[in-house]
């Protein structure tokens, strides 16, 4: 047998239900040989049992059971067991599709990038849109003045963009996002991974670059996560709450400015995002069909902003942001 060259990890990223499925998909996408490493980060005991059977023959497989904990921590304490050239973080509400892992790894072989992108698309869920849309093909940071200061923005191009309107060509970009991703796994083993659970793939992706890696995106190689279109059972609600905890979102922005010296102009905003999800979840929760926890969002949404407005005071902050000089950005370890 060839002997593997990736190590597919995958973690919960809003919801235990899921597992089963991405990890049969997996087997079934990828011919090419891999280790598997399936993050048990509080499953209950029904979909341990369904772990077990499913990988009880699977001789490259293994699950690593750490309790309760946010995915960035996780992946902190199993990386430097990974023996791989490449790793894989997947969610495992992502799916990757046919042919997915050969793409990735020529693109790292023939550049040396630390980070491979594959293009993430997302299927209807949160927000109205098509039912299969652009969620990352390359993104990048760009710095926004307010009153004399300075913000940061997260740019992702052709975002919602229809799949055939993306570009197929590989082409650089600044970070990524963990629904899947492709790491040099010494280049992983070589950085801090921030304890966060809103900006780390940001503040990984300074970091790396900072290192003077590449990060690259390659759209031939695809991959489609569940934008909480899917329903979800009761007991995800544990993690689902857990992972997106106020005071979580809210020590991550302060984690990420005491180590960059840096807060993002959409700080706020991402707050509310949180919250519009949690508000959308319940209602599919309810069986409410997606168009429908849609309208409710909205209303919802928009009486929570007439009592705590989010903070936006530019008109459109996008048009006048500027690229991110990373020389600039001085890094003070976590901890």
């Amino acid at each position: 047998m060839t002997q593997a060259s990736v190590t597919v990890v995958i973690s919960p990223r809003d919801r235990y239900s899921g597992i089963i499925a991405c990890i049969e998909n997996l087997y079934r996408c990828t011919p090419e040989p891999f280790l598997l490493k399936v993050l048990d980060l509080g499953y209950p005991a029904h979909i341990k049992r369904q772990l077990n059977v499913l990988l009880q023959h699977k001789a490259n497989a293994e699950i690593v059971e750490l309790g309760l904990m946010i995915p960035m921590d996780a992946v902190s304490k199993i990386r430097d067991s990974i023996t791989t050239p490449y790793t894989m973080l997947l969610d495992n509400d992502s799916n990757v599709t046919p042919g997915w892992l050969p793409p990735l790894l020529e693109t790292a072989l023939s550049s040396g990038a630390a980070v491979v992108n594959p293009l993430t698309l997302e299927k209807e869920g949160v927000d109205e849109g098509a039912t299969l849309r652009n969620h990352l093909y390359t993104n990048a940071i760009q710095v926004v003045d307010v009153e004399g200061k300075e913000y940061l923005i997260e740019h992702k191009s052709y975002r919602r963009a229809l799949p055939q309107d993306i570009p197929q060509q590989v082409a650089d970009s600044e970070m990524f996002e963990l629904h899947g991703v492709l790491f040099l796994t010494k280049a992983l083993q070589q950085i801090e991974l921030p304890s966060m659970v809103i900006r780390e793939h940001i503040d990984i992706g300074i970091q790396l670059r900072k290192l003077g890696y590449k990060l690259l995106s390659q759209p031939e190689s695809v991959i489609i996560f569940d934008n909480l279109g899917t329903r979800m059972s009761w007991f995800d609600m544990r993690f689902f709450f857990y992972r997106w905890d106020p005071k979580l979102t809210y020590t991550s922005s302060r984690l990420f400015e005491q180590r960059w010296h840096y807060n993002f102009y959409a700080e706020h905003a991402m707050y509310h995002w949180v919250f519009r999800r949690k508000v959308f979840l319940v209602c599919r929760w309810l069986h409410l069909p997606i168009s429908v926890s849609n309208k409710v969002v909205r209303v919802v949404a928009k009486l929570k902003t007439l009592i705590k407005p989010v903070w936006n005071p530019l008109s459109d902050p996008a048009a006048i942001a500027r690229p991110a000089e990373l020389d600039r950005f001085t890094h003070q370890p976590q901890g």
